[in-house]
């Protein structure tokens, strides 16, 4: 009866620290960026990360963005990379390839980084969010400012 006692103690222990393991590691493989290019960049470190990659061959600035029409990917075909009025990366916005449909690109995305985004479901880590918008993924800084609540009144 002991020995059964402590197994289930045992077995119990072992499930619960794996399940908070798992949790807090959850999002951890969250991507910061797209392929090279990474939140809080400047606009001259992503043009030249982008002239020197072979597979960005179409990009434009287009004044406080650089668009670029993504080649040699299955899920995106076009990127923006907008900034804030200090010249950071703020927001990644990726346009998804129509013909797998979001719901294929996003199951896809979801197993390359242990997440799991949809429509109606975003990531939310310490700096960065990661959301759907129609058929595009947007990577951006994350808010400081809490949203105000329609429930709260305030």
């Amino acid at each position: 009866m002991r020995k059964s006692w402590a197994l289930l103690v045992l077995g119990l222990t072992v499930l619960f620290c794996s399940t908070v393991l798992s949790v807090s590691f959850a999002g951890s493989n969250a991507p910061e960026g797209y392929r090279n290019v990474k939140l809080g960049m400047t606009k001259p470190q992503i043009l030249e990360i982008l002239k020197k990659d072979p597979g960005s061959d179409s990009f434009e600035e287009l004044g406080d963005e650089i668009g670029e029409i993504i080649r040699n990917d299955n899920l995106f075909r076009f990127a923006a990379y907008k900034f804030d009025p200090n010249g950071a990366l703020v927001e990644i916005d990726l346009q998804m390839r129509e013909i797998l449909g979001r719901d294929k690109v996003l199951e896809i995305f979801n197993a390359q980084y242990g997440l799991n985004i949809s429509a109606t479901k975003k990531f939310v880590g310490a700096n960065r969010a990661i959301e759907v918008q129609d058929n595009r993924l947007v990577i951006k800084v994350a808010s400081d400012n809490p949203k105000r609540s329609a429930k709260s009144g305030e």
